[in-house]
């Protein structure tokens, strides 16, 4: 009806009604809602399923692609030379929670200040006339040596001939060679020390730190280097010698000043009581001297007179037999610790390899025989209480009594073992409700507590550890971290029974039997379950840059883990930052040239 207009119509013969004025609103029916909502909700599942399609038919990265930051946080923008940077810092804050507080670069862990090695002192004449099997199995006695100081934390250095020669007093004393040949050998080694020059005890190459007692007051003396005047130790003679620069420099122009050195047999014989001051024994130290291998050892000491390279490799076997055996007395149990399982068991693979070898009896010339030091030691044998049971435990017990292995996965890593089933997403991480899992088994696994608290607990217990030597905390995704150099370096002392898992069907089958014969895991998982452990593993690796194959892959999700894991991620990075400085600043598990 068109509009009233009083211009066209008159107002008495048309007016148009209330309605007509004021027209009602059309509402859709409920048929057109109905057809709205489907034709709406058709376009979105379209749209979902073209985007699901192109992203996962996306082309994966080659080997050639850009690296992502070590640490999990996303690519980052890498060159060569940042190969040769180290990825720690040292800072006397360590103990904040997160590293990029401090750092401002999320790829650097902030580790503890470290403490310098006091340096500890050898002397070794590699320019004497010997067989060349003699000289091999020297070389490895001092490797034994060196290893097991190293472990105590000190600095070992092998002193030579050309240090003996540098010292100013060389040329005076130079005419002993020719009358005593034997004075002769001891003096070159106190020139060797004094011309070293930085503080540090003489130590025979046969005298080796064997215990675990750190509170030892001579090892407390080694650590300190506050030695002053010249010291001997009882039953130990020239075995160890501490003292000062200056006290060494006295003693040898008091040897040039004597008249009685063609008949000398010691050089502390010579010496005057005043300049030589003796200590008792110490405990932590085992000398195995030619008197001690006639008295305590009569077979290496009979086969030496025989054959003196037989004989050395003898006594190479019978020490590390001996380093091994004390490990076995110092604890009551070995436990693996491995959150989460039977859901990550396969992280339990390269710890349970080492528990196995740490177990073993070590092979001995002289089989049930203890150290010189720890003569009512506990052999190990079948028929003893010797060696202990292993444990894998997803419970961390800090008892100083057991020795743990805990393996330190990334989060991308655990998160992926967790949701087996497929690929681990960003939605699948954003859907677990339990943040930082790894942490909190460790600190507190019936409290919940956020990383604030639980991430300085955990680094005060990693740094702990390198002195206590009562655990190993290694990164689970790196197989370089659990080779037989670094981790004998750690330990001490050789494993000749330790081979590090390769993940083989044998080793699957081993860790399984033996997750079965453990209370709870019986039936739980299959072969075929292990099998894809070790994929989701091998992936992982990839993913995080340490193995080139499948270099890069997901990224998105390895950023999202670690992103919604803050604390796993903060503690991987600590453990693996750790690890590095002792492989680039100590040595750790690299041949050492001794010679």
């Amino acid at each position: 009806m068109p509009r009233y207009n009083p211009k066209h119509y008159n107002s008495r013969a048309y007016k148009p009604g209330h309605y007509s004025a004021y027209p009602r609103e059309r509402h859709p029916t409920p048929r057109k809602i109905w057809r709205y909502t489907a034709a709406a909700s058709c376009l979105l599942l379209i749209f979902l399923f073209l985007t699901t399609t192109s992203s996962s038919s996306r082309p994966a990265p080659k080997e050639t692609a850009q690296p992502i930051d070590p640490f999990g946080r996303g690519p980052v923008e890498r060159s060569e030379k940042d190969d040769e940077k180290p990825r720690w810092e040292e800072h006397e804050g360590w103990l904040v929670p997160f590293s990029d507080t401090i750092t401002k670069n999320r790829s650097i862990a902030v580790l503890p200040p470290s403490r310098e090695r006091p340096f500890i002192y050898t002397f070794y004449d590699a320019a004497a006339e010997r067989d060349d099997q003699v000289k091999a199995t020297e070389r490895r006695l001092l490797q034994i040596w060196k290893r097991a100081w190293r472990a105590k934390g000190f600095n070992p250095v092998t002193l030579r001939r050309a240090e003996t020669v540098k010292n100013p007093l060389y040329e005076k004393l130079k005419v002993v060679e020719d009358q005593n040949a034997k004075l002769w050998h001891e003096i070159s080694r106190w020139l060797a020390w004094e011309q070293a020059g930085a503080a540090g005890a003489l130590v025979d190459w046969l005298a080796v730190p064997m215990a675990f007692d750190n509170d030892d007051d001579v090892l407390a003396l080694l650590r300190s280097d506050e030695s002053t005047s010249i010291t001997t130790y009882d039953g130990l003679g020239s075995g160890l010698l501490t003292g000062a620069k200056a006290s060494i420099r006295d003693a040898l122009e008091g040897v040039i000043d004597s008249v009685n050195l063609s008949a000398s047999k010691s050089l502390l014989d010579i010496l005057a009581a005043e300049i030589i001051s003796t200590k008792p024994q110490p405990n932590f130290l085992a000398f195995y001297s030619s008197a001690v291998l006639a008295t305590h050892y009569e077979s290496i000491s009979t086969t030496l007179t025989v054959s003196k390279a037989a004989g050395l490799a003898s006594l190479a076997e019978l020490i590390t037999s001996h380093l091994h055996l004390t490990f076995l007395n110092a604890f009551s149990g070995i436990e693996v610790h491995t959150p989460h399982t039977p859901s990550s068991l396969i992280l339990a693979a390269p710890a349970l390899a080492l528990a196995n070898a740490l177990t073993t009896c070590p092979s001995s010339p002289i089989p049930n025989s203890c150290p010189p030091n720890q003569r009512d030691c506990k052999p190990c044998s079948p028929s003893s209480s010797l060696p202990h049971p292993i444990k894998i435990t997803d419970s961390y017990a800090n008892k100083s009594t057991l020795f743990t292995i805990n393996p330190v996965p990334h989060p991308y890593t655990l998160s992926s073992l967790l949701h087996p089933s497929s690929i681990l997403t960003v939605s699948h991480i954003r859907r677990t409700p339990t943040r930082d899992p790894w942490v909190r088994s460790i600190i507190t696994p019936s409290k919940p507590l956020s990383g604030l608290y639980t991430l300085p607990p955990f680094k005060s217990l990693i740094a702990r550890s390198t002195e206590t030597q009562t655990n190993l905390y290694l990164p689970a995704e790196d197989e370089s971290a659990w080779s037989n150099e670094r981790i004998e370096s750690r330990l001490g002392f050789e494993l000749p029974t330790y081979t590090p898992t390769k993940y083989s069907n044998r080793d699957l089958t081993a860790l399984l039997a033996f997750a079965q014969r453990e209370e709870g895991e019986d039936g739980q998982l299959s072969i075929t379950q292990m099998k894809t452990q070790r994929l989701i593993l091998m992936r992982s690796r990839g993913a995080l840059g340490i193995s080139a194959k499948r270099r890069g892959e997901n990224r998105e999700a390895v950023e999202a883990a670690g992103g919604w894991h803050l604390a796993d991620l903060e503690a991987w990075g600590f453990v693996v930052g750790m690890g590095e400085r002792r492989r680039e600043r100590d040595g750790e598990g690299r041949g050492s040239a001794i010679l």
